[in-house]
């Protein structure tokens, strides 16, 4: 019987430690006061990084959008392009790009742009730490995969010289995250860049951590590296971390966005985002553009890379001197291995929302404290987190 089974795996599940439960963090325990809109000074799991989520402006155009109802009430196709096409504007005017479009999610944004791209004749080359959604993207197109190590630009060029290999293919993707997620480490994106423009392959980045944290104004990780985007780049991202909302959404040129509309399945088929959630977001471009947002986050985190780097346990196994010689995000590995959960619960019993990441969305050995910042964090709360995960060390290590 399938419930019989289920009890099985779940059992397995449990006794293998990895078994994953909901926790309320919207409680007097992490929370100090919302309503004077002072931030969670304990929450270093939030990907919230400008703390925009519970911006006074933008929860104020949300109100007034209601006027539009609660729900879109249907498909882009059908009856839900209401405002969307504004905040699709104002993504291609941020990203620089002839045209966007607007998902759901960001998941169901990577969903939808691999498996409508990617065809059988054509070979994808994927990040060995890329994310779930894209991974699942690449499953559901019917490309040929490979997984190249992480970063590894030689191992992709060698691919790419290969003639005769490579002869077999119409079409060649380069699919990477600009700033992963569980290390916070940034992909090589210049040198992708040239080999995609060196080689004529298509490089896809998922900017869901890079926009609203790295390059001028926050806008993600071509920015960064001063790259202006051509028909070889095509960029997605999300509404859910910089920018405190929900959505996804992809920016190309307008051919590329014309071909998604009609034949990426997560699009077409999924009920488009709330028109308040729009304006929400167009509200929160404006704000990362032109308010000082950003350049706190990148403030902050030169103030905690110097912080963390004296920590006693945990951060000396992942090296912050990487390609670039500094940690430019807010995102930082704190790798305890088998030590992890137990460090979660005993921060967690402080009031400090530091999830514990195990496996299979992290490298058995790696399992880790993900700590990441805000630019409303404060210079005492990296001093207060250090010093507590220090004492736990002290203490149980």
């Amino acid at each position: 019987m399938l419930k019989n089974k289920i009890n099985k795996e779940l059992d397995d599940i449990k006794k293998n430690n990895l078994y994953r439960s909901f926790k309320n963090f919207y409680n007097d325990k992490y929370v100090d006061n919302l309503e004077n809109n002072e931030k969670i000074s304990k929450n270093f799991s939030s990907n919230d990084y400008l703390g925009l989520s519970n911006n006074r402006e933008i929860l104020n155009v949300i109100k007034d959008a209601l006027k539009y109802g609660s729900g879109s009430t249907g498909s882009r196709l059908t009856s839900g392009n209401i405002n969307h096409e504004e905040l699709e504007k104002t993504i291609s005017k941020f990203k620089d790009t002839e045209s966007s479009l607007v998902y759901s999610s960001g998941y169901a944004t990577n969903l939808g742009v691999i498996s409508a791209l990617c065809a059988k004749k054509d070979l994808i080359l994927s990040d060995s730490l890329n994310h779930a959604s894209i991974i699942d993207g690449c499953k559901l197109s019917k490309a040929e995969k490979i997984i190249y190590p992480h970063r590894d630009v030689e191992f992709i060029k060698k691919i790419l010289e290969d003639e005769k290999f490579i002869s077999q293919f119409e079409n060649v993707f380069i699919i990477t995250d600009g700033v992963f997620s569980m290390d916070g480490d940034i992909a090589p994106i210049d040198k992708l860049f040239k080999l995609c423009n060196d080689f004529n392959c298509t490089l896809i980045v998922d900017d869901a951590h890079g926009t609203g944290v790295l390059g001028k104004k926050g806008k993600g990780t071509l920015k960064h590296f001063k790259i202006k985007a051509n028909e070889n780049v095509i960029q997605i991202g999300t509404l859910s971390k910089a920018n405190g909302l929900l959505g996804g959404y992809v920016a190309s040129y307008s051919e590329m966005i014309d071909y998604l509309i009609n034949k990426s399945r997560s699009f077409i088929y999924s009920t488009s985002l709330p028109p308040y959630v729009i304006t929400g977001a167009i509200k929160s471009f404006e704000l990362i553009e032109n308010k000082d947002y950003v350049s706190k986050l990148q403030k902050n985190v030169k103030i905690a890379n110097k912080i963390f780097s004296g920590l006693s346990y945990g951060i000396n196994t992942y090296n912050f001197e990487d390609n670039y010689n500094k940690h430019e995000t807010p995102i930082y590995p704190l790798i305890f291995g088998n030590e992890t959960m137990k460090m979660s619960k005993y921060l967690d019993n402080l009031g400090y929302q530091c999830i514990g990441i195990r496996y299979p969305t992290v490298a058995r050995g790696s399992e880790r404290i993900r700590v990441s910042i805000t630019s409303c964090h404060k210079k005492e709360d990296f001093i207060n987190l250090k010093e507590e995960i220090d004492n736990y060390v002290k203490t149980h290590i």
